[in-house]
């Protein structure tokens, strides 16, 4: 089983034999070892416990020689009394958050422990279990050496991008969304949909949603990375996480050093990201590499990244090509409770899209043709000169469908009215259905499709 890092062995083994020491000022230590590893990770009020006493100004206190007092008065009951997965090593991590602001010092020290032991790659619980075993040693000055010595003056501190992702995680738990709550954008979701993924980058979260003849269900929630340079993707190289509303691909697992345990394209750059001039190439769902269990909350150049563990669930639940994932800055959740019925498309898309379908399903070109922007350069069925001579076939009566079931309506997330719509189409020359995708936009009241092809 691996072992914790050599560096925080010998001061287990130099605790050990300093055993009578320690134990002479463990009063102290016991009031204080929570706000001592709790200040670490930086200043979590809803976490953080009141003591007088010494702590170094890595631990959040004035300097090793002040009295300072850290934090709130007392632990969040949010975080006394929430149910953690204890089989995850975020669960464990955050279990230890939890003893910690009950006083349980021996309990969290041996559980951060056995999660090292675990994970050994797991960078934040490294920190906190270094944190720990030197907050029992009495070497405070020790505690900012540990935390800093990787930092530099031009290079980021280490310890302050391990502070942020603890501050985020132990956000995820005690600032969790209401039971009866769900995304708005979730209201509505088409019961073909199986599966929806939506990611808050400001809380780096991904939210994983399983939709069943009960309704829409919140099924899991991952600690994520993003970008370096945050939201907001324009060009290839600019290590920005793009926003919008996106789809997986089929899964890749060839490129595994790299990637991790599974990686999911997304389509991205979509046919919105193209008309505003948008581009870049390769943003992707992915794991962890090797010798890493996760990163600093802003730590890649622009795809979503999740632990192995996370990423594997994951890949092994959605369904490519058909499960959506929106990519937000902020999500907002409405109560269900709220929502008597869910919220109806915009009246003039719903007219148009049945106009669109009925026209579709009699080969009427004349109708069809005031349905798409006219100059289309993109999409296999829109591209002008294909757009063209697929009417002028209609014309004929050559492209015959037995049927359309309209799968999704999504929104583009943009500024003006654009609604993302997938379906099946069902041709009496193929025996497949063939899964399609359409953008529409509306300008000057009225909409009209400006992508509209075969998901590949």
């Amino acid at each position: 089983m691996p072992a914790p890092n050599s560096d925080l062995d010998r001061l287990a083994e130099r605790l050990s034999s300093r055993h009578g020491r320690v134990e002479r000022k463990r009063p102290l230590l016991i009031a204080g070892l929570a706000a001592a590893v709790l200040g670490a990770i930086g200043a979590v009020g809803f976490v953080s416990a009141r003591v007088e006493l010494s702590v170094p100004a890595a631990l959040g206190g004035k300097n090793k020689n002040s009295s300072a007092s850290i934090g709130q008065t007392t632990p969040s009951p949010d975080l006394l009394t929430a149910q953690i997965d204890g089989q995850t090593p975020e669960g464990q991590l955050i279990q230890t958050y939890q003893l910690l602001a009950k006083g349980e010092d021996g309990r969290a020290f041996a559980l951060v422990e056995q999660l090292v032991r675990r994970q050994p790659d797991f960078a934040l619980a490294q920190m906190v279990y270094g944190t720990l075993l030197l907050a029992r040693s009495g070497q405070g000055e020790a505690v900012e050496r540990h935390l800093v010595a990787a930092g530099g003056a031009k290079n980021p501190d280490p310890a302050a991008l391990l502070r942020t992702e603890a501050r985020l995680r132990l956000a995820a738990l005690v600032e969790r969304p209401p039971q009866d709550a769900l995304p708005e954008q979730m209201f509505g979701l088409a019961p073909s949909v199986r599966h929806a993924i939506m990611v808050d980058t400001s809380r780096a979260r991904l939210y994983l949603f399983e939709n069943s003849a009960n309704g829409v269900r919140l099924l899991r929630d991952s600690y994520i990375s993003i970008g370096k340079l945050g939201t907001g993707k324009l060009v290839e190289g600019d290590q920005r996480t793009p926003l919008g509303t996106y789809y997986v691909g089929l899964r890749r697992d060839e490129a595994a050093a790299r990637y991790g345990a599974a990686a999911l394209p997304l389509n991205y750059p979509n046919e919105i990201d193209r008309l505003a001039g948008r581009g870049g190439t390769s943003i992707w769902l992915h794991g962890e590499r090797s010798g890493n269990y996760a990163r600093s909350p802003q730590s890649t150049d622009g795809c979503i990244v999740l632990s192995n563990d996370e990423m594997r669930l994951l890949a092994e639940t959605v369904t490519p090509r058909e499960t959506p994932v929106l990519v937000m800055d902020k999500i907002r959740w409405v109560k269900k409770s709220s929502v008597s019925s869910p919220p109806a498309l915009d009246a003039g898309f719903e007219s148009a899209f049945e106009q669109w379908q009925q026209a579709r399903l009699r080969q009427d070109a004349a109708a069809l043709r005031q349905l798409y922007e006219p100059g289309l350069q993109r999409g296999s069925d829109s591209s002008s000169d294909k757009l063209a001579s697929n009417l002028s076939r209609m014309e004929r009566q050559e492209l015959p469908v037995q049927a359309l079931e309209r799968l999704s309506v999504l929104p583009g997330q943009q500024a003006e009215p654009v609604l993302i719509v997938t379906y099946r189409e069902l041709s009496a020359q193929d025996e497949r259905a063939r899964l399609k995708r359409q953008y529409w936009r509306e300008q000057n009241g009225q909409w009209k499709i400006f992508f509209d092809g075969v998901i590949g």
